[in-house]
């Protein structure tokens, strides 16, 4: 059955590699809620929060930013002493924040143009802007906040955010400005003389996770699997990314990746090259963990996602290539598992 596969030690290592260039990563919690859980427990990253129902899922509710969007005075009650911050973007939304403020303080980030002499009741107030999602072009952040804000603006704020858009590769993004990006945000930080937060998703999302398939039938070149993009992939929605596949061949003969519904949007990828696949075969997705939320439609259920932690890779390539796949993912599902995943070194997984 279609599983998910996120591997900590990857999402662990994107965090670490933002940390290195900013001064606190705030995880766009939506993008993947999973890797988010991961970050919770394992790196002190903070959130973007966008719905009450979201932020049910965080243990630490002072680690959230929370992002007001049409909210009312007794939603900010029941939030304003639960959660780090505010994000805003609209000024009805601000003017309900700050009647219920009394004599609070709060931390404030704002996804507009600032009034200087307007806001009085914060700890921490800054600058949010949003970068659009696989954003490979516009990153002359210096460039656009000098054209933006004036210097008396600039002297006012303790932090600016850069919301999101850190891109990833995809097999129709081949982003090679990576480098170039990180060093447009070490400008930033070296020229500002506040904090700067990031607010990644995808770039640590993505590469966390994988999107195991089987495939359940081939037809003249087309092969159907045991998932749909509907419960797996919708980012081929939103973006149209196609996934890289494991071991996929540069040449050789061209097979459709079919979804499991009838549906003529149901396409994983339209064309591809595979070493010569058979039913019940494994389709490995990578890079899969960026917005894999499942919908309902034809009643599909929402995929598992299991956790291989850091001490179990080694096996769990092990078993993958002696055909003990399956039974490994099996035991590694069981409860009485978990104590060894985070006590044992890899050397007590030799006879799993």
């Amino acid at each position: 059955m279609a599983k998910f596969i996120l591997n900590k030690k990857t999402t662990i290592s994107q965090y670490n590699k933002l940390k290195e260039i900013s001064d606190d990563i705030v995880y766009s919690f939506k993008t993947n809620p999973e890797v988010g859980k991961v970050l919770e427990e394992n790196t002190n990253c903070k959130f973007a929060i966008h719905t009450l129902e979201s932020l049910d899922k965080i243990k630490d509710k002072k680690r959230v930013w929370f992002f007001l969007q049409a909210i009312n005075e007794e939603e900010i009650e029941f939030l304003i002493n639960k959660v780090y911050g505010f994000v805003i973007d609209n000024e009805a939304d601000l003017l309900v924040l700050l009647n219920c403020l009394k004599d609070k303080k709060i931390n404030l980030a704002l996804r507009m143009k600032l009034k200087e002499h307007t806001i009085h009741k914060t700890n921490l107030l800054g600058i949010h802007f949003h970068r659009k999602t696989q954003n490979v072009s516009e990153w002359n952040l210096k460039y656009e906040l000098e054209e933006s804000l004036t210097k008396e603006t600039l002297n006012l704020i303790d932090f600016i955010n850069i919301g999101g858009g850190i891109p990833w590769n995809y097999r129709n993004y081949n982003v090679n400005v990576l480098p170039e990006v990180f060093n447009k945000i070490k400008e930033l930080k070296s020229w500002f003389k506040g904090k700067i937060f990031i607010e990644p998703g995808r770039f640590i999302a993505a590469p966390s996770v994988r999107l195991e398939t089987e495939i359940k039938s081939i037809d003249n070149n087309n092969i159907t699997i045991d998932c749909s993009i509907f419960n797996a992939a919708m980012d081929t929605f939103i973006l149209n990314v196609r996934l890289l596949i494991e071991n996929e061949l540069e040449e050789g003969t061209d097979y459709t990746i079919k979804g499991i519904t009838p549906d003529s949007l149901d396409i994983f990828r339209y064309k591809v090259k595979l070493n010569n696949p058979k039913v019940k075969d494994k389709l490995i997705f990578l890079d899969a963990g960026a917005y894999n939320f499942s919908t309902d439609f034809c009643s599909l259920k929402k995929l598992e996602t299991i956790v291989i932690f850091k001490n179990m890779i080694r096996v769990f390539q092990a078993a993958k290539k002696n055909n003990q796949y399956d039974e490994f993912l099996h035991k590694i599902q069981q409860e009485k598992m978990k104590e060894l995943w985070d006590n044992k070194e890899d050397e007590a997984w030799e006879n799993v």
